[in-house]
């Protein structure tokens, strides 16, 4: 998936719009091509996030089907934001990881409630220094920056840490179980890592839980996504969006649900342990 996609099929993102609105006018994608005078491979890939509309697209998806100006709008919003939240991620990622690093720490020292679920990776706030190396060494080579920003990045994302014991703040992590057990540097680095993690349950200011596996669940974690006060942040391979107001709000609704399906104190501590155990050795 190229950057573009990526940034257009976010759930409830551009792609997702425009497929609703031709499903809801009852419009085939042929049905469509034919009104605007496109190939039917057109409407699969605008749908599909393969190619990046044009404004004069939206404007015909919209009259197709039937939709009033205030829809084309909110099309043309939509797009605004995907164009505007990718240059300023690459601005960022042309300034260094260490510079990105900053701009979170700096975030979280203004913040009071900070909230994270995460289905892949430990959260940076909880990250060893080994762990952290291996995930922000990927950021970097997908990029193609500069491999040695790499210690700088570390460093700078282990100096927010200490904000975990600033008792004026609550933190929230809900981990999916996998994340214990996904590989993703040596079992040294692992275990190193799921024994850091057990260092922060029972933390009075620190709520931690994971989200088992066999569990039945009522609300589908989607993604990770990470919440500062009234702020909710998705982060992705080729950036990040930032959600407020109503969105943030369903965020939040989504995270209080999943917790209610949650274990925490040493039952979390349990499955911890476990996971170590099946590392390999």
């Amino acid at each position: 998936m190229n950057p573009i996609e990526e940034w257009l099929t976010q759930p409830e993102g551009l792609a997702d719009r425009l497929r609703a609105l031709r499903t809801q006018a009852g419009l085939s994608g042929k049905q469509l091509a034919d009104a605007n005078g496109w190939a039917p491979s057109k409407v699969s890939r605008l749908e599909n996030g393969r190619q990046m509309p044009a404004p004069a697209d939206l404007y015909a998806w919209a009259r197709a089907c039937g939709a009033d100006d205030t829809a084309a709008q909110e099309l043309l919003r939509m797009l605004g934001e995907v164009q505007a939240a990718h240059r300023s991620f690459r601005r960022r990622m042309r300034q260094g990881q260490a510079a990105v690093q900053d701009s979170y720490n700096k975030l979280v020292a203004e913040s009071r409630l900070i909230r994270h679920f995460e289905t892949v990776y430990v959260p940076g706030l909880l990250q060893t220094a080994d762990y952290a190396r291996r995930v922000l060494t990927e950021m970097v080579e997908l990029h193609n920056l500069d491999i040695v920003d790499v210690d700088a990045a570390v460093a700078t994302r282990m100096q927010r840490q200490h904000l975990l014991y600033d008792t004026s703040k609550r933190f929230e992590f809900l981990l999916a179980e996998p994340v214990l057990g996904w590989l993703l540097s040596s079992p040294e680095v692992m275990r190193g890592q799921l024994d850091r993690l057990q260092t922060v349950v029972g933390v009075p200011n620190i709520r931690f839980g994971i989200l088992p596996l066999g569990v039945q669940l009522v609300t589908t974690p989607q993604n990770s996504f990470q919440m500062y006060d009234d702020v909710a942040i998705v982060e992705t391979f080729v950036g990040e969006t930032t959600h407020r107001d109503d969105e943030a709000a369903a965020y939040a609704k989504a995270i209080d649900r999943l917790w209610n399906e949650a274990v925490t104190g040493e039952d979390a501590r349990r499955l911890i342990v476990r996971a170590a155990q099946d590392l390999p050795s």
